[in-house]
């Protein structure tokens, strides 16, 4: 049976059969990219009194450890589902999800790493070993499309990695962009397939950006103390400023904003927070120099005139 569509949308998937067959029609730049880490899943049953085995079961819970970072996220049975984002292969400080086979070994990576966990998941080591190590793979490609004839659309046109929880979403929110463009475009698929094409890769690129960045962010950052401070400081602004200053994952996560717009707003965000919190620590300075000056009596220095 051979079937001619007007359009056919090539909707398959990171290892998408569409692409592949584009990239015989057209000149098709495609990246398929392997990041070095990969992840390994865990389930953490619930309390022996059937209640969930970690406080704030509301929230994300995250263990970083600067180089690699364990997550939970509850489940409606009371259960969390734990998930070890890490090297695959070891590094000189790192030992590799592919490397710890021994029961021992993993007894000291949990001990050394995450020592709460090993008495609320009591089979740590069983479940370590029988669960795959998974690698963790992010694709890009250009063109989308080949005339009005063929459009990449989800996973197949931008999988990226986990992150930001947005690679369902964008593919999703592909869906939608391409039907208000074709409203604007009157239906007219010539006009619309090469405009959404070239507008939506920029946005989907900047959501795979995003989505690594927040790796870095979430194993390497949630740790410091500095950088929780920040982010109640940003929540701060954010409550007095709700429609104008809207922190980075909130605009990634709970708005339509475009992924690149987000991106270059996040960025002028992050210089005024600088210079306010620059300007902030400078008065304080000064405002505590003069106090111990006027506490101990001294004669001022020159530059503070008051």
């Amino acid at each position: 049976v051979q079937i001619k569509p007007r359009l056919l949308l090539g909707c398959d998937g990171a290892y998408s059969v569409t692409r592949e067959a584009l990239g015989r029609l057209t000149s098709l730049d495609f990246e398929r990219l392997y990041i070095s880490h990969g992840y390994k899943e865990l389930h953490m049953p619930p309390a022996s009194d059937g209640d969930f085995a970690l406080e704030t079961p509301e929230a994300l819970h995250i263990w970083p450890r600067d180089e690699f970072m364990m997550i939970g996220l509850p489940n409606g049975d009371k259960s969390f589902t734990c998930t070890i984002f890490a090297p695959m292969e070891s590094t000189e400080d790192v030992p590799g999800l592919l490397d710890l086979k021994k029961d021992n070994e993993i007894k000291q990576y949990f001990g050394e790493n995450f020592p709460d966990v090993t008495t609320v998941i009591p089979d740590f080591v069983e479940q370590f070993q029988r669960n795959p190590s998974c690698r963790l793979v992010s694709v890009s490609a250009k063109p989308w499309n080949l005339d009005d004839r063929i459009l990449l659309l989800g996973d197949a046109a931008h999988a990226m990695v986990p992150f930001y929880g947005q690679g369902m979403n964008c593919g999703f929110e592909d869906v939608l962009e391409f039907d208000e463009t074709l409203k604007i475009c009157g239906n007219d698929l010539s006009k619309a397939v090469p405009r959404f094409a070239q507008v939506r890769r920029e946005r989907a690129n900047a959501c795979r950006k995003l989505s690594y960045g927040n790796y870095i962010e979430m194993r390497s950052h949630t740790g410091s103390k500095l950088f929780l401070m920040r982010k109640k400081f940003e929540g701060i602004l954010n409550w007095l400023f709700p429609k104008t200053w809207i922190p980075l994952y909130k605009m990634v996560t709970f708005t339509r904003i475009p992924y690149d717009q987000v991106i270059e707003r996040s960025k002028a965000q992050d210089r005024i927070l600088n210079n306010l919190i620059f300007t902030a620590f400078f008065s304080g300075s000064i405002g505590m120099l003069y106090g111990l000056v006027q506490f101990s009596g001294m004669k001022r220095p020159g530059f503070i005139n008051v």
